[in-house]
């Protein structure tokens, strides 16, 4: 009795696509081949070039796992442990959102905001670290305060900072960033935040990914979908100093009441920028 012939990578990329469909995973043959070169420790196009080749029964087991996984929609980010943003690698897991290019916008607005060279800037709800750590790559004397609630995802992002070589330079501080503390009162050049912004009627209809896998308290800020906004503005205003800057990422349907909401809290200034699709997709004002 001839023992069975391990599968190709062609045969596996066939079935774990096929299943990956009958998931209603999006985009099933390029999850499957991320998947597979994982396991392999190689890239896409390395996937593809080994089509013909065996995959060992070790790794037929480990990709078996993975896929299961994928199937039940654990993101695809979590099962790597990385998300890239701005072209640098971030640690994410469970207990973190993973970064979206949307948030790149963000980072930019803030670079080309025109701070001063030795600025110091807060980013509120920080999670994975990925906008503080993003501006400490880019600009080597700013000082950033990576501020969140979750002690969980503040060792994510401390892990981040240090993975990149800021750690110096970005400082985790476990707080609500409701409750500003009188020494951090009027320090600040920049805040910066991607809140919390799905209104609680629209979570459930997220993908489950996100909904099943990331943590609610990042995506859910209550009701409106604007409490966090609210939060945010009020804290800013005691932060910055006077003529700093405030620099918020918006939902695709909250520019009109995020704006009231910056300008009720003192701001100036108040300007938004479109994503790819013309969406607003980031708002900055400043102190007067």
């Amino acid at each position: 009795m001839t023992p069975e012939a391990a599968p190709t990578v062609a045969t596996v990329l066939e079935e774990a696509t096929r299943r990956l469909r009958e998931a209603h995973v999006p985009d099933p043959l390029r999850e499957a081949v991320a998947l597979l070169a994982l396991v392999l420790n190689t890239d896409r196009g390395g996937v593809v070039a080994r089509k013909p080749d065996p995959v060992a029964p070790v790794d037929v087991a480990r990709f078996a796992e993975l896929l299961t996984s994928r199937e039940g929609r654990v993101p695809l980010q979590h099962l790597e442990g990385r998300a890239e943003f701005r072209g640098l690698d971030f640690e994410v897991n469970g207990d973190v959102l993973i970064p979206r290019p949307e948030t790149e916008d963000l980072v930019e607005a803030v670079l080309e905001a025109g701070l001063k060279e030795a600025a110091r800037v807060a980013d509120l709800g920080t999670g994975s670290g990925c906008i503080a750590v993003a501006l400490a790559v880019a600009r080597r004397s700013w000082q950033l305060a990576a501020i969140d609630l979750s002690a969980s995802a503040l060792r994510v992002a401390a892990r981040n900072a240090a993975m990149h070589g800021v750690a110096e330079r970005v400082t985790t501080i476990e707080r609500d960033f409701a409750v500003v503390p009188d020494h951090e009162h009027g320090i600040y050049d920049a805040v910066v935040s991607n809140p919390p912004y799905v209104p609680e009627e629209d979570w459930r209809g997220l993908q489950p990914e996100v909904r099943d896998h990331e943590p609610r308290i990042a995506l859910v800020p209550g009701p409106t979908g604007n409490e966090a906004y609210a939060a945010v503005a009020r804290a800013a205003a005691v932060m910055l100093r006077p003529g700093g800057l405030l620099a918020l990422e918006l939902g695709w349907k909250s520019e009109e009441s995020v704006r009231a909401i910056v300008v009720g809290a003192g701001f100036q200034e108040p300007a938004t920028r479109p994503d790819l699709q013309g969406i607003p997709r980031v708002l900055t004002a400043r102190k007067p």
